[in-house]
């Protein structure tokens, strides 16, 4: 592989992971301000409230350090297996912060089945776990082809 097909690989991955934290970010915020108006039992909504700051708030951390790795990048200062264990890094940051989404799923459908009410909740939370699941794979995708 050239260098040049390595730093595209590079580009490349960088862009998938920030995909991925960005489409973080815009789900968490969906969430926040849907959750809040939609008839749920009030714990769950304390929980889903709780985990989707959690989800924004990873997202923003590691927007934040793509920003400096892209920039370690682009001087030149970082060997490719820096930046795959930084991203491999990022990735499973988001993956934590996705996988605290699974409880309140399940929970979510344990109410909705005792009361319909919370089935737009349990709608809401389920569709956002599933678009963060497929960009994360992406991510993680993009970040393993370039592990040699």
């Amino acid at each position: 592989m050239t260098a040049d097909d390595n730093k595209t690989l590079v580009r490349a991955a960088i862009a998938a992971v920030r995909d991925c934290a960005e489409t973080m970010e815009v789900q968490a915020t969906s969430l926040l301000q849907s959750l809040s108006r939609l008839p749920m039992d009030e714990g769950l909504r304390t929980t889903a409230l709780n985990l989707s700051e959690a989800l924004k708030d990873a997202s923003g951390r590691v927007l934040f350090e793509l920003a400096l790795l892209q920039a370690e990048v682009s001087e030149g200062k970082v060997p490719i297996a820096t930046v795959v264990e930084r991203l491999t890094g990022m990735d499973a940051l988001m993956m934590r912060a996705l996988g605290t989404m699974a409880d309140v799923v399940d929970e979510l459908e344990k109410a909705a089945e005792r009361d319909e009410t919370n089935e737009g909740a349990f709608v809401l939370v389920i569709e956002a776990v599933g678009v963060l699941m497929q960009a994360l794979e992406k991510a993680k995708a993009a970040t393993q082809s370039l592990a040699p």
